[in-house]
């Protein structure tokens, strides 16, 4: 991926930023509140300096966001049967530093981000059951976060 070093200063900046401020994230709703901050960054440097490997990178992670998003609504509106893995949030922070400490190779980052993916499909009724019965493995290394889960 081609961009300035003023673009990769900023995307480097606004990662750390997002990920300091999930880690300290109350609520899972705070947690993916901050995370959309990587989908705003990459829109904006989309605007100014046009990359196909941007444009795919931003559109994972809207796509990524948007999906939580509603799981988390459907929760809120007291939907019993929707829930998260209990190392979800470990997970998303998790993959969040890697994609930071790996966003200027592309092999590295379609990696992360189809992690991101498979993340985000365990938020969904059949993610999630594939999850229960061991098909989905992506929580086995991650730590759960304290109390904010």
């Amino acid at each position: 991926m081609k961009l300035s070093k003023e673009y990769i200063t900023k995307i480097e900046q606004e990662f750390d930023f997002v990920i300091n401020k999930m880690e300290e994230s109350e609520t899972p709703h705070k947690m993916l509140y901050y995370f959309s901050g990587v989908q705003s960054l990459l829109n904006r440097i989309l605007n100014l300096e046009y990359s196909e490997e941007l444009l795919f990178s931003y559109f994972v992670i809207e796509r990524a966001h948007k999906d939580i998003t509603n799981v988390l609504g459907s929760i809120k509106q007291g939907n019993p049967v929707v829930t998260f893995h209990d190392k979800f949030g470990g997970k998303l922070v998790e993959l969040t530093k890697d994609l930071k400490n790996g966003f200027f190779n592309s092999k590295t980052r379609i990696e992360i981000l189809k992690k991101i993916v498979v993340l985000t499909y365990t938020c969904t009724g059949n993610g999630f059951f594939l999850t229960e019965k061991g098909v989905i493995d992506i929580f086995s290394k991650t730590k759960k976060l304290k109390d904010k889960e």
